[in-house]
């Protein structure tokens, strides 16, 4: 069969993928630790994309967040992310254009991985169209190359969390790049959006480009005891655990709100409370629902700053868009 015969049958084919927003570094784990996200409630937190082979290439923007995605589909990263799909395939010339909708749920420079959701869905979406031309390890490299244009760094603690779900370690070998860490799904995360961006760059240039031997000294510790108090299923403690000497410091004071908020919770026995990401979205853990409700409406009245805030009580979500399947 000819390839105009083959492009021509695959013309209709559909595929979809939905992808759950991450909280990355989790305090204790800067650019190395990230968790997948999902409401309690079962309402959807993260970014679907939806892609079938047409006869010529399309972007759609939809959903709430769709006004703040770039009008030119050159600059979206859903785009971005398809035409490094398709250049590093070994028969591009095979298939047919693709037509694209990015269904944007999360709003962009949140912390909560809104650009990572993007491109894990788009590639999720996309290696579902083609047959799976991809690997899931090859699959993630696509997805690190991706974010890193948009946040300036190379980093996984977003997308292998919203790929494979769960709590992810990055692993420094590269044949196993993540480590499945055991779900802490006693924790209910009570994460709360302010309604105003913090851009990743913008983050990470008030960071130190070092540190005291000292501080790293207490980072390895806390990352260390976090991990291994999780596989003693000591989930309590790992919580506790849970200290950020690297990059709160400098970034509490770019968030109106946070350093007073944190000081509240921790007062009410919340067991950890960070900034998720970069920020500007503030996390707070607690293994008790009714405490997470409280936490919840005291964000709600003291933390959310504008119309597009939520405040979202959320556990470890166990699938990641790798096993969730799009109706």
């Amino acid at each position: 069969m000819s390839t105009a015969n083959i492009k021509t049958d695959l013309i209709g084919r559909k595929a979809s993928a939905y992808a759950p927003a991450s909280t990355g570094n989790v305090s204790v784990g800067f650019d190395l630790l990230g968790a997948a996200l999902i409401r309690v409630d079962q309402k959807p937190l993260g970014d679907t994309v939806h892609v079938e082979f047409a006869e010529q290439d399309q972007l759609i923007n939809s959903g709430e967040f769709a006004h703040v995605c770039p009008p030119d589909k050159n600059q979206n990263l859903a785009w971005i992310a398809y035409s490094l799909f398709k250049n590093k395939l070994t028969n591009p010339e095979q298939f047919p254009a693709v037509k694209m909708e990015l269904v944007k749920s999360l709003p962009v420079g949140s912390g909560l991985g809104s650009s990572a959701c993007s491109v894990v869905a788009s590639l999720t979406a996309l290696n579902r169209l083609f047959d799976f031309p991809y690997t899931d390890q090859e699959l993630l490299v696509l997805m690190g190359e991706v974010e890193a244009g948009a946040s300036g760094d190379l980093h996984y603690d977003n997308v292998a969390p919203s790929y494979f779900g769960g709590l992810q370690l990055m692993s420094p070998h590269q044949d196993t790049p993540v480590i499945n860490l055991p779900n802490p799904d006693s924790w209910y995360w009570v994460v709360a959006f302010p309604g105003f961006s913090l851009p990743t760059k913008e983050a990470r240039e008030v960071l130190p480009k070092q540190v005291d031997k000292s501080v790293a000294i207490d980072n390895a510790q806390y990352l260390a005891a976090f991990v291994a108090y999780l596989y003693q299923g000591e989930q309590t403690l790992a919580a506790k655990t849970i200290k950020d000497v690297i990059a709160e410091p400098y970034r509490a004071d770019l968030i109106a709100g946070f350093k007073t908020s944190k000081q509240y919770l921790l007062a009410q026995d919340a067991l950890a409370v960070g900034i998720s990401g970069a920020g500007p979205t503030l996390f707070a853990l607690t293994t008790d629902l009714t405490k997470a409700q409280q936490y919840k409406e005291y964000l709600e009245q003291n933390y959310i700053l504008a119309d597009k805030g939520f405040v979202h009580i959320c556990q470890c979500a166990t699938l990641g868009a790798k096993d969730i399947q799009v109706g």
